[in-house]
């Protein structure tokens, strides 16, 4: 049942663009409905929206309504126009306190009102989503302090990833900004809904960040760095909400090393659970269904269920408990009866356990009821009970187990709040409010916080409590964890390597990527089209990293120096060109500037790894720059090295080259030799050389290229190593220059050496000009057409002859 390509992720902020695919949307569209709790906003939209627009001022007080008085607050308003806008501000929120009940409130009626456009005239019948002239958006005021977002935004940005499931013929966004004023942030709101391309959220820090444009995506989690030794194991006191049934008590059961003493909190009360569980005994749901209605016939079959479900939920709590004292110890296993809803007894459950237990090196939050249901037929008062068992439960513990604090704490949340599902409408905001709060948490040192998005686990959990984990086997949805390949995660996510550097880790498999695909396609990191670097290994501090391994491509064993295979530098620009595809969906890498080479990089390292990391910078609107490096690293943690191999900056965005500074070559330090090399397969390219002191010229013969290995290149790479081939050569054959740095490399073509080798009948031409140690150089087709350009190729050794 398990799939062994599940892999944990992390949903993280990175710097995106902001890149226009689609046709703009009014933020404010004639005979929309707009909602805000705040009075000072709803003044503005007074003065800035349409006339026929219809502005809700939710109260605090509708917290507390019922589902009939908030539909009336929102058809009061005037008849449904397909247009919903909501609008708020966290300047006011505090934290780590509870969301203000106006924010609630207004979370709430949002979702009545997208009830509304899945079902406007109240009979069941399928509406706007199908019809044109619907929108939602979403705009969230924010200050981003200590440069993230702040968590309480994400009950209404999750709000709009639930959207593109429950009505995917419905434009949805949502945005999050700092600028300083409304009309601002509404032109932004303009700008984005035009540029969805991953999840349909953006982030912008126009104020308390260099970088404009935010976006979440999925990055590969690092593993724990080898060779760094960790602490101490030592086994640690855990405090576990919900950890007497489902994953949080399988996880705890496969906790390695197990718990010293562990603290489990549960709704329900010893002696309520012994006698439930006695009430049922081991009879079946269908023994027990036909013992009820031979006692009384008239009992309701359904009610029947669910008093045997609340049974069968005591007998487990009973069992798992049993299980963990025999693996811990009867004495170290305690249950405490709490309602994390309930702020007074979270703060009994806590002071009882700090009166035995001053340390907790662990606080597990598995809190969490199932509600799922389409949106269409979702309740308002199952809404409120999904969410505040994750939303108030989270804070109510926050406020009780504060002194002494948890050493780290890790909440149980799930893929449905990274991107949404079909039916979790209230699951999916209240978990993303998870995933935002640890990230939170995270930029503030506070101790380690995460919160692990987990998909279905196919043995436990509450996919198959309510039959939801065999609907998701026939259709193949989503991936189903085995409870040993989910305990093997949960240890491996709570470990010391791992605490405190990965906030909101997802677990993915195949299935969850299709998934994903299905709606967001540009969320997914699609690794088969970048054949020499895959998917990412990691992200750390200098951006995302992937792992070099070029031994498994034979047929670049054709550059040879002193016997050693040499990576061509102009593969690094190819490989640059896919990095910045990956950071800047769509962007067109036809520029590389600032190129150094510092060493070389080896085929076959032999006591060294290399790695590519890639960072993107940007420098407004559309427009930024990637940053390229490669590195090797030798030795062990305390002794390892570091070595520079080769950067480059890939300039993103039309006005990006416009308004750069003219391309410099860089003043030579160090100037080498002329080194012996051989050429030779997809490198022994470049015909009719003639070399004189100041020019150099050739041809360029195409080798012959398999198309399943260079189909998928994105640049002319081999081309461009024919023409530094040419810039480097010397008089004499098998020796040449050594190039320090390139100033730029303009691409003239969109086609790749495969598609200019079937072009290529009447030839490609090499022309270079040398001066002072500096080179520029050119490939042109047969009529003339400029196909590369590089520009201030700084080289040294290369001497010939007047």
């Amino acid at each position: 049942m398990a799939m062994e390509t599940t892999r944990p992720y992390e949903l993280r902020l990175v710097p995106r663009p902001a890149v226009s695919r689609y046709p703009e949307r009014d933020p404010l569209p004639p005979g929309t409905l707009v909602l805000t709790d705040d009075a000072e906003i709803a003044e503005q939209i007074r003065a800035l929206a349409p006339r026929d627009a219809r502005i809700v001022l939710v109260p605090d007080a509708a917290a507390t309504w019922d589902e009939e008085a908030v539909a009336y607050l929102v058809t009061a308003a005037g008849p449904a126009a397909g247009h919903l806008r909501v609008i708020t501000s966290t300047h006011r929120a505090a934290w780590p306190a509870a969301p203000r009940p106006g924010l609630l409130a207004l979370q709430e009626t949002a979702f009545v009102a997208l009830k509304r456009l899945a079902r406007p005239d109240g009979e069941g019948q399928d509406g706007l989503e199908d019809q044109e002239g619907a929108s939602v958006a979403v705009l969230v005021l924010d200050r981003f302090e200590g440069g993230t977002p702040h968590p309480h935004g994400a009950l209404l940005t999750g709000l709009v990833k639930s959207v593109a499931w429950e009505l995917p013929g419905t434009p949805a966004h949502a945005l999050v900004t700092d600028d300083a004023g409304l009309p601002d942030a509404l032109a932004r709101l303009r700008v984005e809904s035009g540029c969805v391309s991953g999840l349909p959220v953006a982030y912008y820090r126009t104020r308390s960040a260099p970088a404009v444009r935010w976006e979440e995506r999925f990055t590969p989690l690092d593993e724990p760095s080898r060779g760094v030794k960790s602490p101490a194991v030592t086994r640690p006191v855990v405090v576990a909400v919900g950890g007497a049934r489902g994953i949080t008590a399988r996880c705890l059961e496969g906790m390695s090393p197990p718990p010293s003493r562990l603290w489990l909190l549960g709704s329900t009360d010893s002696g309520t659970m012994a006698a439930q569980a006695a009430e049922i005994g081991d009879l079946s749901s269908a023994d027990y269904v036909r013992k009820k209605r031979d006692e009384a016939p008239g009992a309701h079959i359904a009610a029947v269920r669910a008093a045997y479900d609340r049974c069968r939920k005591s007998r487990e709590a009973l069992a798992t408990i049993a299980a963990l004292r025999k693996r811990i110890g009867a004495e170290q296993v305690h249950y405490l009866s709490c309602d994390v809803t309930d702020p007074d007894a979270v703060r009994r459950a806590a002071a009882t356990i700090a009166a035995t237990t001053p340390r907790i090196d662990l606080l597990l939050n598995g809190a969490g009821i199932s509600g799922a249901r389409r949106l269409k037929a979702k309740d308002l008062a199952t809404f409120r009970r999904v969410r505040d068992t994750k939303t108030a439960g989270y804070h109510n513990l926050k406020a009780a187990f504060r002194d002494p604090a948890p050493q780290a704490w890790c909440h149980f949340s799930s893929i449905a709040g990274a991107f949404g599902l079909a039916g979790e409408i209230d699951y999916g905001p209240a978990n993303d409010m998870l995933n935002a709060a640890a990230r939170y948490e995270q930029d503030r040192a506070t101790p380690p916080e995460c919160a692990i998005g987990w998909s279905l686990w196919g043995e436990s959990g509450l996919g198959p409590r309510s039959g939801f984990t065999d609907y998701t086997a026939r259709t193949g949805q989503l991936d189903l964890l085995s409870d040993t390949q989910g305990q093997r995660l949960f240890t491996l996510l709570t470990s010391a390597g791992h605490r405190g550097r990965h906030a909101s880790p997802v677990l993915l498999g195949d299935a969850e990527w299709r998934l994903a695909k299905t709606r967001f396609p540009d969320l997914v990191d699609d690794g088969d089209r970048r054949p020499y670097l895959g998917i990412p290994s990691h992200t750390d501090h200098d951006g995302t990293v992937w792992r070099l391994d070029f031994s498994r491509h034979g047929y670049l064993r054709g550059h040879i120096r002193q016997s050693r295979a040499l990576v061509p530098g102009a593969l690094v620009l190819e490989l640059a060109a896919h990095v910045t595809d990956h950071l800047v969906s769509d962007a067109v890498a036809d520029r590389f500037r600032d190129i150094r080479f510092d060493a070389p990089v080896a085929i076959d390292p032999q006591l060294t790894a290399y790695t590519l990391a890639a960072t993107f910078l940007p420098s407004g609107p559309g427009h930024g720059v990637v940053r390229v490096t490669v590195r090797s690293h030798t030795g062990h943690a305390g002794r390892s090295r570091h070595v520079p191999h080769v950067e480059v900056r890939v300039p993103v965005g039309d006005t990006a080259g416009e308004t750069a500074a003219p391309a410099r070559p860089r003043q030579l330090v160090v100037r080498r030799a002329p080194a012996t090399m051989s050429m030779s397969g997809l490198f022994d390219q470049v015909r009719d050389l003639h070399l004189t002191k100041t020019n150099t010229s050739a041809r360029w013969k195409p080798p012959v290229l398999q198309d399943d290995a260079f189909s998928s290149c994105r640049t002319p790479w081999l081309l461009i190593d024919a023409l530094l081939q040419t810039a480097c050569a010397t008089d004499t054959p098998n020796r040449y220059a050594t190039p320090h740095s390139i100033a730029e490399v303009r691409l003239h073509t969109r086609h790749n050496d495969l598609a200019l080798g079937r072009q290529a009948a009447s030839g490609v031409h090499l022309h270079v000009t040398h001066g002072a140690g500096v080179a520029d150089a050119i490939a042109l087709t047969g009529d003339g057409s400029p196909l590369v350009t590089l520009s201030g190729l700084v080289l040294s050794g290369r001497d010939t002859t007047p």
